[in-house]
């Protein structure tokens, strides 16, 4: 793969160009609305930055872990709760999303051939699996950019 790519899928983790970053979309969102599940939607911005978090964190462990077990769908990649459990939570679980996309920017400019298949990963490609924490990343950011447009909070 060549350096250019690399620099190219890197920079798109920080989503800066096609759509309102994550950090953007968490940023200011006071704890009385964190928890909030807007009238018709299933789900808080509380939920979907833990569950972008939980995410994360499996497919980084399928990148790196050659005795990788998938979580159980869905109970494991969701909270329990429409609300944070502590202030501190959510503050944890913001910081382990951007933590998270610092170690798959790491990875995709360490490995040696990020086209190379995951020796424990069947056909799955590191490339593939950096690709899928984008793409997953960017779309519940745009979910909670809607829940904060619903419940009234969002400056745009």
């Amino acid at each position: 793969m060549p350096d250019a790519w690399r620099s190219i899928v890197a920079a798109a983790l920080d989503a800066r160009e096609a759509h309102v970053p994550f950090d953007r979309a968490v940023a200011d969102l006071s704890p009385a609305h964190r928890g909030r599940r807007p009238e018709g939607v299933p789900y808080s911005a509380w939920e979907l930055v833990q569950h972008v978090r939980l995410g994360q964190a499996d497919l980084i462990a399928y990148l790196e872990d050659p005795a990788y077990q998938a979580p159980e769908w869905p109970d494991d990649y969701w909270p329990t709760s429409a609300e944070p459990p502590t202030e501190a939570a959510w503050d944890e679980a913001v910081a382990a999303v951007q933590a998270g996309r610092e170690r798959l920017k790491a990875w995709l400019l360490e490995v040696p051939d990020p086209s190379a298949t995951i020796p424990w990963g069947g056909s799955h490609t590191y490339l593939r699996t950096i690709l899928v924490a984008l793409d997953h990343e960017a779309y519940h950011v745009g979910q909670i950019v809607l829940v904060r447009r619903l419940l009234g909070v969002w400056a745009g």
